[in-house]
């Protein structure tokens, strides 16, 4: 039996339950008075944002950027709804809930274009025409985008035959002219150093000696270009300078509180991971603590799968379920998970234990946490055509997992350390060596450092009272789970090597 709870175990989950209380009260508020319609557009999923029983309000579509989602912008969304328009934001094309795969040909050509976009700004179109047939909305649209998106708008634009204000938010696109879009807010956040210098070139065209947070005219051509304090390229969407600043350009006339929802967010999750420490203090400890391998046998371990893994990766799997990269994700996974586990059973033996109650703590918690993702901050469910993809990766990241959780159990900080570089060393070399088989496939890497931060923490705190096989069984799924839940999904063609 284990012993009852220490007092700072109580403490902490005291304070963690009234944390998630307090967010998910903020969080609801913030939705408060806000009609949220979901809507299919084609096979274009969309949610229509409207203050509840309000007049003709003016339109505005808001598109996220590349690996987002609608949830990723909801804050902008539910601002501008607020300050009194009709918002209808939907997910691109194999992103999000969309069933959809986007182009492979996603490299640009000489023009600047490829086929993602041009398919891209073909669904752009198709989301806004739908949008102006819906009762009750004023023409002509107001664009807001982020990131990717900010390519696709400004290129969108110049197809429509009127088009209101435009924010774009971390924008690159090359597509701004001196006349064109008239009426422009471009926002940066302040880590974004290159990203801040391509908004004063675009503000610079019409004003050569215009500075951050100016406001410039010339003639019908409106410019400015905004930061958002101490934030980067994801933080900028929650900014509440990036609400404010959108909200008085595109409707300069309304003073409706925005909705800060970012710290919210980052309250509820803190507080539900922080829930997993005291919960792992009442299981019965059944682990079974050996001491660490060598360092030499942990280097050899470290690096004997890295080699066979990207170059199998790289040459196999490139077609899976019609879509392009998932298999040689798979396939990098499952190679170095295999190579570790027959080594460390040659030299070592495994954990084959299984503790039950310990494997429902550590799913049950991550559940929690991903369906709390989904609802307030990015899509997080495996839905669609991601359900299989999720079996398949799991074929990898199960026995990648397993080989982590023995080789990391009880492990010093360096160790562990080391356990997350190499692969994600490993597979980035690869997608750098051959950006066209595995370029498509270079969000896993983000996605692998914030499961390690996250998923990885509650299993830590799980592995004190069992033994590896458990935390590496529940990690394994959950990985499988993170990356087909948000990468972005590329339909294979015979035409192209990825």
């Amino acid at each position: 039996m284990s012993p009852p709870p220490s007092r700072p175990r109580i403490l902490v989950a005291v304070l963690a339950i009234v944390a998630v209380g307090l967010a998910i009260l903020m969080l609801e508020r913030a939705r408060a008075g806000i009609e949220r319609t979901p809507m299919m557009i084609g096979t274009t999923p969309a949610t229509l944002y409207r203050a509840a029983g309000g007049p003709e309000a003016p339109l505005a579509v808001v598109a996220h950027g590349f690996g987002g989602s609608r949830q990723m912008m909801e804050a902008i969304s539910l601002t501008l709804a607020r300050a009194g328009m009709a918002v209808v934001s939907f997910d691109f094309h194999g992103q999000g809930r969309s069933v959809t795969p986007m182009s492979p040909d996603a490299f640009p050509n000489e023009q600047g274009s490829s086929g993602t976009t041009v398919q891209l700004v073909r669904q752009t179109l198709e989301v806004v025409e739908a949008a102006r047939a819906l009762p009750g909305v004023a023409w002509p649209p107001a664009l807001i985008g982020h990131s990717m998106a900010t390519d696709i708008l400004v290129r969108t634009a110049d197809r429509l035959p009127a088009v209101g204000p435009v924010a774009l938010i971390s924008a690159y696109s090359r597509e701004v002219t001196p006349e064109t879009p008239a009426r422009l807010l471009i926002l940066s956040g302040q880590r974004e150093g290159g990203l801040r210098e391509v908004a004063l070139e675009m503000v610079r065209q019409v004003a050569p000696d215009a500075a951050e947070g100016e406001t410039v005219e010339a003639g019908p051509v409106e410019r400015r270009a905004a930061v958002a304090p101490l934030v980067g390229h994801a933080g900028v969407l929650w900014s509440p300078t990036t609400l404010r600043e959108i909200r008085d350009w595109m409707a300069p006339d309304h003073a409706a509180p925005v909705a800060a929802t970012g710290p919210w967010i980052l309250l509820l999750l803190a507080g539900l991971v922080a829930l997993v420490w005291p919960a792992a203090a009442l299981l019965p400890d059944r682990g079974k603590h050996g001491p660490e391998p060598g360092w030499r046998l942990f280097l050899v371990l470290l690096a004997a799968p890295a080699l066979p893994a990207a170059l199998l990766s790289l040459n196999l799997g490139a077609s899976v379920l019609g879509l392009a990269g998932i298999g040689r994700i798979a396939l990098f996974f499952g190679v170095w998970g295999v190579i570790q586990l027959g080594l460390l059973a040659h030299y070592r033996g495994l954990d084959r234990r299984v503790n039950l109650p310990a494997l429902a703590v550590l799913l049950a918690g991550s559940l929690v946490f991903a369906l709390a993702m989904d609802r307030y901050a990015a899509a997080f469910l495996p839905t669609g055509p991601r359900l299989p993809l999720m079996g398949l990766l799991a074929l990898g990241t199960l026995p990648f997992m397993l080989a982590h959780a023995h080789l990391a159990h009880r492990a010093r900080l360096w160790r562990r350390l080391l356990l997350a570089l190499a692969p994600l060393l490993a597979l980035g070399g690869a997608i750098a060596a051959e950006p066209e088989r595995l370029g498509l496939s270079f969000t896993v890497l983000p996605v692998f450092l914030l499961f390690l931060l996250v998923f990885g923490t509650m299993g830590r705190w799980i592995a004190r009272v069992t033994g590896p096989a458990t935390v590496g069984l529940g990690l394994g799924l959950m990985l499988a789970w993170s990356i087909a839940a948000s990468t972005p999904l590329f339909g294979a063609a015979s035409r192209m090597v990825f």
